[in-house]
């Protein structure tokens, strides 16, 4: 019975050991992510600081003024800019057509007088 007894105890003991090792390596690995997290938020902050400065160092489109650096989708045409640097022919209305491809159009004869092939 003694025997019995002496086992368990040590039985006990092995797995109260295996027990502790085992809580210092979780303890460890949940300091490791945790520091690891912390990393990334410090280097996800600096990134986004780079990225700003750089957005604010990139040189802005000619004829175009950028009224906020941080969104880039608030960016608006300076008519001025525009009507000096573009001859008439890149201009396109509202049919997608410039000014010569509308020129030419008025220039063939009707539809009617064209040859039919058969």
């Amino acid at each position: 019975m003694e025997k019995i007894v002496k086992n368990l105890q040590e039985g006990h003991a092995k797995l109260r050991k295996a027990s502790e090792e085992t809580n210092k390596r979780l303890n460890l690995v949940f300091e490791e992510q945790h520091h690891s997290k912390r990393h990334r938020d410090c280097l996800d902050q600096d990134i986004n600081k780079l990225f700003n400065v750089y957005h604010n160092m990139k040189p802005q489109p000619q004829g175009y003024v950028m009224h906020n650096p941080y969104q880039p989708d608030d960016i608006k045409p300076d008519a001025m800019l525009m009507n000096e640097s573009r001859s008439p022919s890149q201009y396109r209305d509202g049919d997608g057509m410039s000014y010569l491809e509308k020129e030419a159009l008025k220039q063939l004869p009707e539809a009617s007088s064209w040859p039919k092939f058969s």
